[in-house]
């Protein structure tokens, strides 16, 4: 009798040895905010370091290929905070000439995506996506571009709430933007593989900088009818919206994720703050790249205005 109880026990405590290590495994460990500001807040806070996660993991950057895979984690649960399944899209490129494979490894990395369905059973997709590592070691990416993924996971749970969805909303957080888009262009070719049928493809980098307090957003060489519909939103809103011409073949004036998709023939627009125009972050791939310099009315009036346009798209 004595036996069987010890062994009992045993079985017990490796029970519940295991529990305490899933719950430790789990990042996001507390429910996120319902109201709308602090739920960037926290997203912002806990992708740049200033919040701690479960297991006390500290995001502190999310540049090395460690950081990026404790954000993907995060990433996907994030997504699953959604109601929404999160899925891993892993890529491996080879760098440009060939013969380099044989020196350097070709690039590897993941995109992390998922998918609020249409309400009316549509096979057609709005793409909203932002690259979710840092540009330098050591910089928080707070701005650049935990603010992006912020709006976008932001605008994705206030259309889950609308009762007629004619498009289906696929939100992606890109991987090694920050070394020529390497994640963009391999999400593009699966884009062309998988033959989904994309109404339009939306990317945000940096909305987290308003020095001049005029809630300005700056677009980037949008298809024609997305910039009659982003200006058209704004205007209502009164919200100006400053676009820039950018030739993302060319590559005369490289930009953003956005560039990744041009070539394959989507619609594309790019969005963030005023980066052109003289009205962005000083402290753009820094450790000074923190929650602290984040304009937390500039993010969410950024996102009210892409949920305004979202909410038209989807409806039409």
């Amino acid at each position: 009798m004595n036996k069987i109880r010890f062994f009992i026990l045993i079985l017990l405590a490796l029970l519940s040895a295991c529990q305490k290590e899933a719950r430790d495994d789990v990042l996001i460990v507390e429910n996120l905010p319902n109201n709308l500001a602090d739920y960037q807040r926290t997203i912002v806070g806990q992708l740049s370091g200033n919040d701690t996660l479960g297991g006390n993991t500290l995001i502190k950057s999310r540049w090395s290929g460690e950081e990026r895979e404790i954000t993907k984690r995060y990433l996907k649960e994030l997504i699953g905070t959604l109601g929404l399944k999160a899925k891993e899209h892993k890529y491996t490129l080879p760098n440009l000439n060939p013969a380099i494979d044989l020196i350097l490894s070709p690039f590897k990395g993941s995109n992390v995506y998922g998918i609020l369905p249409s309400t009316n059973g549509s096979d057609e997709y709005i793409v909203l996506g932002g690259h979710y590592d840092s540009g330098k070691r050591n910089a928080p990416g707070a701005i650049d571009n935990a603010t992006g993924i912020a709006l976008i996971c932001a605008v994705v749970r206030e259309l889950s709430k609308l009762e007629n969805r004619n498009k289906n909303i696929l939100l992606v957080f890109f991987d090694q933007e920050e070394e020529e888009l390497i994640g963009s262009k391999a999400f593009a070719k699966l884009l062309v593989q998988e033959q989904w049928r994309i109404h339009s493809i939306h990317c945000f980098d940096m909305v987290g900088w308003d020095g001049d307090h005029d809630r300005a957003m700056e677009i980037f060489s949008g298809s024609e009818f997305l910039i009659d519909a982003y200006k058209s939103v704004a205007a209502r809103n009164g919200i100006p919206i400053k676009d820039i011409l950018i030739d993302p073949v060319g590559y005369d004036n490289n930009s953003t994720d956005f560039d990744a998709f041009v070539p394959f023939g989507f619609s594309v627009i790019g969005a963030g703050e005023c980066y052109y125009h003289g009205d962005s972050s000083p402290y753009k791939d820094s450790p000074d790249d923190t929650y602290a310099t984040v304009n937390f009315e500039y993010v969410l009036s950024c996102t009210l205005l892409i949920e305004g346009i979202m909410q038209k798209l989807i409806t039409e």
